[in-house]
C-alpha cells in the first residue's frame, strides 16, 4: 500500500520547496514500526477491505497516515546525485 504525502523544505535561497512523495507501507520494512505494524497484520488477517471491516481498516490506516514522516532532503546528497547525473553515471 502506498500514500502520496506533502512535504518541502526552505533551500539555500530561503524560498520554499514543496512538493508530494510516494510513502509505501512496507511488510517486511515497516513490520517493528509502532503505527504500521497493526495494519501490516490487519493486511494479513483480511487480505481486503470489505463491508465488515471497513472501520477497523480506516481507524488502523488513520493512526498510519498520521505518523508517516518524510525524511529530510540531504542536500549534499542530492548535489552529489545531480552532478553523477551531468556527467553521464546514473
Amino acid at each position: 500500500m502506498s500514500a502520496l504525502v506533502s512535504h518541502g523544505w526552505t533551500n539555500a535561497s530561503g524560498a520554499d520547496v514543496r512538493g508530494w512523495v510516494t510513502v509505501v507501507l512496507c511488510a517486511d520494512c515497516d513490520a517493528d514500526a509502532p503505527h504500521a505494524a497493526p495494519l501490516i497484520t490487519w493486511f494479513h488477517v483480511h487480505g481486503s477491505v470489505d463491508a465488515d471491516n471497513d472501520a477497523a481498516f480506516l481507524a488502523l490506516l488513520t493512526e498510519w497516515a498520521k505518523n508517516v514522516r518524510v525524511a529530510t532532503l540531504d542536500e549534499a546528497t542530492l548535489e552529489e546525485e545531480i552532478t553523477a547525473w551531468r556527467r553521464g553515471e546514473l
